[in-house]
């Protein structure tokens, strides 16, 4: 599986930046058919047929750890720069 790696930085609490990425987590599950689940209090798992997730708040920084699956390895580029966007836009937002 080909591997990546995202960080995004933020100025939230860990609580704040956890509620966020909740909330943001039915859209996942919705649009993209994954599937999101809290390892630990700082480590999100989003999971979906050939990409593998962990999403870790950290206290200045979003830290993803992404595994793809040979059919989507192809869009790497295109799934980092979706995932940096979103995850940017989201602990940016008031």
């Amino acid at each position: 599986m080909p591997k990546f790696e995202v960080d995004v930085p933020h100025s939230l609490s860990p609580q704040e930046a956890r509620a966020r990425l909740d909330k943001a987590s039915p859209k996942l599950e919705k649009e993209y058919g994954a599937s999101c689940r809290w390892e630990n209090d700082q480590t999100l798992v989003v999971s979906r047929k050939g990409l593998n997730a962990r999403v870790n708040v950290e206290p200045t920084r979003l830290h993803v750890d992404v595994d793809l699956g040979f059919l989507l390895s192809a869009m790497s580029g295109s799934i980092r720069s979706g995932i940096t966007k979103q995850l940017t836009e989201l602990v940016s937002a008031p």
